[in-house]
């Protein structure tokens, strides 16, 4: 596992947003003995009338650092720093005044941190994250691109952000990408590109919850009706609310449960007694939920963006021992292909139910929930951050320092 590092780790999330990659490998690295600072989103386009409470909540939580100079410590060797930027691809003069005032802001928790010859690692390919690699590079530092998403899917300014990204990948010592299609996208500007699909915290999810099958239930889902259809994740824009609608209209004796955070519109979703918005819990509560669910699903929508989503959500069903039902997207259809796990089916009611009623029907014994378990094992985050250390170390090692 890398250790001994100062990492600037620009995120593209903030840290007390739903729980993914971005919060569970900065916290192994710090846990492994590299001091950690965590930067929290800084955009990837201008904020709208509909980021307003995203805006709000970043100078609430920038407000709230002042008495520690900016940077709070959330967990030992890490640190999260909520900057006030100017959104990216901007004017020259909104790039100056990031470049030459904001930006150095961010060097200053650093150096009082005492931070040197820093790896940056960026999950972020703007103008912004260029300019603060800019300002932190010395001989001995590196750059780490990890691309989790199909940025120019995410803002209308497509062609600013490609070429920000390309400049990046041609910097980057080492680059990372969920999924082959990204992959192969960022291929054009690097001669090398190492493919890490989100991985699963399996002791989140204990083998003995499935083994011991002590019937134990959480208090608000043990009165329903069985079976349980269950979900977690936040409910966005991604998530296919007609399939669910038309669902759970066709199944009424179903009980269909939603564990995460309302992130857009579920006006589809109100008026049906059988579907339960349970709302956000914390990531530590959510394997007690799967537990209770009959068959889980990934009832997500097919669009360009969503053609290079991997959902972190798959693995842990798997590793709670669950039958999975999912939309076919071309990146689970890809897992499916490779290990022969999942129920896969069209994005219409009648198929998606029969996949689900195909999963009741599956054998439900320790044996198959040990097998479900056994995949998930192959991208537990343990294996997935020490495979991307020894890449990052053969690259730091023949930098100066």
């Amino acid at each position: 596992m890398l250790t001994g590092h100062d990492i600037i780790y620009i995120s593209s999330i903030e840290w007390t947003f739903l729980w993914q990659p971005h919060q569970e490998i900065a916290l192994r690295l710090a846990r492994a003995g590299n001091r950690v600072l965590y930067i929290e989103n800084t955009g990837v386009r201008s904020p709208g009338l509909g980021d307003a409470s995203r805006v709000f909540s970043r100078l609430k939580s920038w407000v709230g650092s002042l008495r520690s100079q900016g940077v709070r410590e959330v967990a030992p060797q890490l640190y999260v720093v909520s900057p006030l930027v100017l959104p990216p691809f901007g004017s020259n003069a909104r790039k100056l005044l990031n470049r030459h005032i904001l930006l150095p802001l961010i060097r200053r928790v650093a150096r009082r941190l005492k931070m040197r010859d820093v790896l940056v690692w960026s999950y972020l390919p703007t103008d912004t994250v260029l300019d603060l690699i800019a300002l932190m590079q010395t001989k001995g530092s590196a750059t780490i691109y990890y691309c989790m998403a199909d940025f120019p899917q995410l803002t209308p300014d497509s062609q600013h952000i490609l070429e920000s990204e390309r400049s990046l990948v041609e910097r980057s010592d080492v680059v990372f990408a969920n999924c082959s299609k990204i992959a192969n996208r960022l291929s054009e500007w690097t001669d090398r590109v190492d493919i890490f699909p989100p991985g699963v915290n399996l002791e989140a999810f204990p083998q003995e919850d499935f083994e011991q099958n002590d019937d134990q239930q959480i208090a608000e889902l043990a009165a329903l009706p069985k079976p349980i259809i269950g979900y977690i994740g936040g409910l966005h824009r991604h998530v296919d609310f007609d399939l669910l609608a038309e669902a759970a209209s066709a199944r009424p004796n179903w009980s269909w449960v939603l564990v995460g955070p309302l992130q857009t519109s579920a006006e589809k979703l109100q008026g049906f007694s059988n579907i339960h918005l349970v709302g956000s819990k914390p990531h530590e509560e959510l394997a007690a939920y799967v537990r209770d669910f009959d068959v889980c699903i990934v009832p997500y929508l097919q669009s360009a963006y969503t053609e290079t989503v991997v959902p972190v959500k798959i693995n842990e069903y798997l590793a709670a021992g669950k039958p999975v039902v999912s939309t076919e997207l071309p990146t689970v259809k890809d897992f499916n292909e490779q290990h022969q796990i999942l129920i896969t089916a069209e994005n219409q009611c009648a198929p998606f139910l029969a996949g689900i009623e195909e999963a009741l029907k599956q054998p439900n014994n320790v044996e198959v929930a040990r097998r479900r378990r056994e995949v998930a094992s192959l991208y537990d985050w343990n294996t997935q951050v020490e495979a991307m250390s020894q890449l990052i170390e053969s690259k730091v090692s023949q930098n100066p320092r």
